[in-house]
């Protein structure tokens, strides 16, 4: 049986936002969840997004967070939050995330579950389809690097991924 991807060129990262992010607790070093409650770039709920430790306690609002000024004039000054995507942190805290590892002279890692589960079914496959789609390279798909994409790295990067799925 040939292993398929058919959507990994419709999937931004964006869309794992909506989801738990696990990250290191900054207080205890051991597993903390960011919860961003269904996060979405039109209407973010800075309210409900949080970081959570079950271990030691830790809690924080991102409301609890200072702004930055974003944007400045004479006569105008604009405040707000930026929110970094794509590393190996968080976007709302900046804190580490849980599922991170090395390899070679790279890092791979996975905002949750949902994103690593994202990546194995993109690198196990044998055939990725774009089916009609418009070239795009706002894609998830489109985005991931050589090294993580080749077949030359299939097995390693698998087996790197099931290491972290059972962290």
């Amino acid at each position: 049986m040939e292993l398929r991807s058919k959507d990994s060129y419709e999937t931004s990262l964006r869309e794992f936002l909506k989801f738990d992010i696990l990250v290191i607790c900054p207080n205890c070093s051991n597993r903390a969840i960011v919860k961003s409650d269904n996060f979405s770039f039109g209407k973010p709920n800075e309210g409900a997004i949080k970081v959570i430790c079950v271990n030691c306690g830790y809690n924080k609002r991102l409301l609890e967070k200072p702004t930055s000024v974003l944007y400045a004039t004479n006569s105008k000054t604009v405040t707000g939050r930026y929110y970094v995507i794509g590393g190996a942190f968080d976007p709302f805290f900046y804190l580490p995330l849980w599922l991170k590892t090395d390899f070679e002279d790279n890092t791979l890692w996975a905002y949750n579950m949902e994103h690593l589960n994202f990546l194995r079914g993109h690198i196990e496959a044998k055939l990725r389809e774009r089916n009609g789609q418009e070239l795009s390279n706002k894609s998830l798909g489109s985005r991931l690097p050589k090294w993580m994409t080749s077949k030359r790295n299939r097995e390693l990067i698998l087996k790197k991924l099931s290491e972290l799925q059972n962290k």
